[in-house]
């Protein structure tokens, strides 16, 4: 077993006092631009039970190493402080607007245990229902803290030996608990593979293997992330259509977010043989060309990486022409139509009561 395990989530950081930090959307937290000292004080983890027994503080941590950082960790069993005149509650304390310098005082006077440069800690002897930390950061640059947990009765190693070995003997019990961390951090990963196989949680670099498996080629990471999920989950049903129309029009619509419109070249040359004209574009091509109309302006980066895409799953002997529609134009008062011209598309208007129709106005 591996305890009991405390998370830091979102939902407690906006709870937290920061300075010098900006929550991350999954969260954890990255460090602010331009700023050099950064301090995080969490409201009191509650265990719920008196003269609890708290045994490893983990998180993971990316900064320069010409920054440092240190940790400042407490347990009690009332999370009211009354060694002053005033009572006062810890948690609304540590997370309100007090001096930065004060509250490093406090936690000098509370006995707190401070670390530096260490992410993984052994709380031994740590006892009490709350257990309150502080995290403080120093230096300028970019880095990220995230996967903060605290973990409760997770010393199951020193259990699985006779009692003899359990009571007066703290040397024993630190040594054993650094087996038993181990333990429980390979207990931890293993708990999390099915969370590799989720489509929707899983890392990125997953989702290379896996559509590699479908035969996708995506190297170089040019998809977005979303996208790229998107394509992994239907992966499976685009390769059964491969070839096909229907494949070509929801590849497009996954890499843009819209629908295009798929000409082919014989439908260019049906619709000219009834009448219909087509523009310079449509004129010339085999019945091998087939040409994709989308309304989304592209870079010239991402139409590579969309023809790239599209050459895994067209017709083997398809020619694609990818033809970006630019926008309509538009006609105020004061421009007149010449003979044969034509204003294509319609559109609609309403009028309420206090609107008047002159005579130069036609309702079709």
């Amino acid at each position: 077993m591996a305890g009991i395990v405390y998370s830091v989530r979102k939902n407690r950081y906006e709870q937290a006092k920061l300075q010098g930090f900006e929550i991350m959307e999954k969260g954890g937290l990255s460090l602010s631009e331009g700023t050099s000292i950064h301090y995080m004080f969490l409201r009191g983890m509650d265990s719920a039970i008196p003269d609890a027994d708290w045994t490893r503080l983990h998180f993971d941590i990316a900064i320069p190493e010409n920054m440092t950082y240190y940790t400042h960790v407490f347990t009690v069993n009332d999370n009211i402080y009354r060694k002053t005149k005033e009572h006062f509650s810890i948690d609304e304390y540590l997370t309100g607007d007090a001096p930065i310098e004060e509250k490093k005082l406090f936690l000098q006077q509370v006995g707190a245990r401070r670390s530096v440069g260490k992410n993984d800690l052994l709380l031994f002897g740590m006892e009490g229902r709350y257990l309150y930390l502080a995290i403080e950061i120093q230096g300028t640059g970019e880095g990220y803290l995230t996967n903060l947990r605290v973990e409760r009765d997770a010393d199951s190693f020193i259990e699985a030996f006779p009692e003899v070995y359990r009571e007066n003997n703290p040397f024993f019990q630190r040594y054993i608990s650094v087996f038993s961390s181990i333990y429980n951090d390979f207990d931890a990963d293993i708990d999390a593979l099915p969370e590799l196989l989720d489509l929707d949680k899983c890392p990125r670099e997953c989702l290379n293997v896996y559509i590699s498996w479908m035969g996708i080629d995506v190297d170089g990471d040019f998809l977005r992330e979303e996208v790229l999920r998107t394509l992994v989950r239907e992966a499976y049903k685009l390769n059964r259509l491969k070839g096909t129309r229907a494949c070509l029009e929801r590849l497009v619509e996954i890499f843009l977010d819209e629908k295009p419109l798929i000409l082919e070249q014989n439908m260019i040359k049906a619709y000219e043989e009834k009448g219909g004209v087509m523009g310079d574009a449509f004129q010339s091509g085999s019945i091998f060309d087939v040409n994709i109309l989308v309304k989304k302006k592209l870079s010239e980066t991402e139409r590579f990486q969309m023809l790239y895409l599209i050459d895994q799953f067209k017709p083997l002997r398809a020619r694609i022409h990818l033809i970006q529609l630019k926008d309509g134009g538009l006609l105020d008062s004061n421009v007149y139509l010449d003979l044969n011209a034509r204003v294509e598309g319609t559109s609609t208007a309403s009028l309420d009561e206090s609107k008047d129709l002159s005579a130069n106005i036609v309702l079709q």
